[in-house]
């Protein structure tokens, strides 16, 4: 999966593009024949998985315009498939235009009520667009629905949306939770480092510091939020210690730069 290329998305409320993308993946064809008036040759079949693949590839590698074209001939094969027009909705969304992606969404779930790729990816777009009263039900529908790591997946979007609304305390347990049961979510945890920074949970802010630090995630960011961290804790020794770090594995990043002019902060 091509988080990179993703993750150099424009949107102003971006959240991480692992948590819109890895439904459509995962779920495959599940939701295929629900509102298909007739059942699809293994033919057409095929097609719609082949141009359904090709509209994810071309969406990762930021070309929308034929993610686009791809998603219509897929349309043209099955033209009430929820998972695909819940796909082309996410399309829409990432081109900023809220309203005709809304309404596929409406149609998508009206056809897949219990889909919960739909509910999530639903609530993630209510969320970008700060209508956090919407995203709400559809995380919570997506959670009624679903169980493992599909749950803790929406249970995480679910933290980072309450996150981008300000309620702090509600964030902070909700994203805890679901990185104590799913410790590989460390790759995705700086917000929730920082969240506890501000919440004064100093010890806990730096535990999940450091396992981020030992991962292969470690990033110039992690390190620099570790030495204001120690800053904060008047602990000069480790300050000293990821300060070598980043020097010498992020010479080039503007961390750096802060910390050797002194103006370092979260």
């Amino acid at each position: 999966m091509a988080f990179s290329s993703c993750a150099r998305s424009p949107w102003g409320a971006r959240i991480t593009c692992f948590l819109l993308l890895i439904a459509f993946e995962w779920h495959g064809l599940a939701g295929l024949a629900f509102a298909e008036q007739r059942p699809l040759s293994s033919s057409e079949n095929e097609r719609l998985v082949a141009r359904r693949a090709l509209a994810i590839a071309y969406f990762q590698a930021q070309l929308l315009p034929h993610a686009l074209t791809e998603v219509d001939l897929a349309l043209g094969v099955a033209p009430f498939d929820p998972d695909t027009l819940a796909l082309k909705a996410l399309f829409l969304q990432h081109q900023n235009r809220p309203q005709s992606a809304e309404a596929l969404y409406l149609q998508a779930q009206a056809l897949a009520p219990l889909s919960v790729s739909i509910a999530h990816n639903f609530g993630l777009f209510y969320c970008q667009f700060s209508r956090f009263d919407q995203a709400e039900t559809q995380f919570k529908r997506a959670l009624t629905h679903s169980e493992g790591f599909e749950h803790d997946k929406t249970a995480w979007a679910r933290g980072l949306c309450l996150l981008q609304n300000d309620q702090f305390q509600a964030a902070d347990v909700v994203l805890s939770a679901v990185l104590d049961r799913r410790p590989a979510f460390i790759f995705d945890s700086l917000k929730l480092v920082s969240l506890k920074m501000k919440l004064g949970s100093l010890e806990e802010a730096e535990k999940i510091l450091n396992n981020f630090n030992d991962s292969p995630s470690v990033s110039a960011q992690s390190l620099g939020l570790s030495i204001v961290l120690a800053q904060r804790q008047n602990q000069s020794d480790k300050k000293l210690h990821w300060g070598k770090l980043l020097g010498l594995h992020f010479s080039n990043s503007a961390q750096w730069r802060a910390y050797q002019e002194g103006t370092l902060h979260d």
